[in-house]
């Protein structure tokens, strides 16, 4: 079963499965050049739906092509994440590439995996380090967060000022991809 909501973006969709379809890691991808061989992603590219998808725990958020109206195109995407991921699938597992030495970005990432990716997660994102230096974390914003209307917000006032309690070195936290 796939259970279909809404997330703060309105380009964006989150289709939740009552299975686990990722063994470990995420995925996301922005075209289906960059599909690997995950049928249900090259398909919905392949009839234009979709300008980025992205692959977690127990969900896919698929953010719709511009100007493709949700009515229209939910149901196809319905269609083809059911026909390719069913009872017998094997989830996926992708590489983690978080593999940081200093103490800073150590504590950065605790937090982030402790306190904000849960909560981002339920809006069908996800936030990742890429580097911290000087004060400066930059982060990647993934899925759903990904040109979100409000993600600037929710990063100076959510994700900032949590990780600024935690991690006092930090003086700003800004993204890298925003759009």
């Amino acid at each position: 079963m796939i259970t279909v909501t809404d997330t703060p973006n309105p380009e964006s969709k989150k289709f939740v499965f009552d299975i686990d379809i990722v063994a470990s890691g995420s995925k996301e991808i922005k075209s289906i050049k960059e599909c690997s061989d995950i049928k249900f992603a090259e398909k919905i590219f392949s009839l234009g739906l979709s300008e980025l998808i992205y692959i977690d725990t127990n969900f896919v958020t698929i953010k719709k092509t511009a100007g493709k109206n949700w009515d229209e195109i939910k149901q196809d995407i319905l269609n083809i994440l059911l026909e390719e991921i069913g009872a017998d699938f094997k989830p996926f597992s992708f590489a983690r590439t978080t593999d940081f030495k200093d103490e800073i970005s150590k504590r950065i990432e605790e937090v982030l995996n402790e306190k904000i990716r849960p909560a981002v997660a339920m809006d069908g994102g996800d936030i990742q380090l890429k580097s911290y230096k000087d004060g400066i974390a930059e982060v990647m914003l993934k899925g759903s967060c990904a040109g979100c209307p409000s993600s600037v917000v929710t990063l100076k006032q959510g994700v900032e000022r949590m990780i600024k309690h935690y991690v006092p070195e930090v003086n700003s936290v800004i993204a890298v991809n925003l759009e």
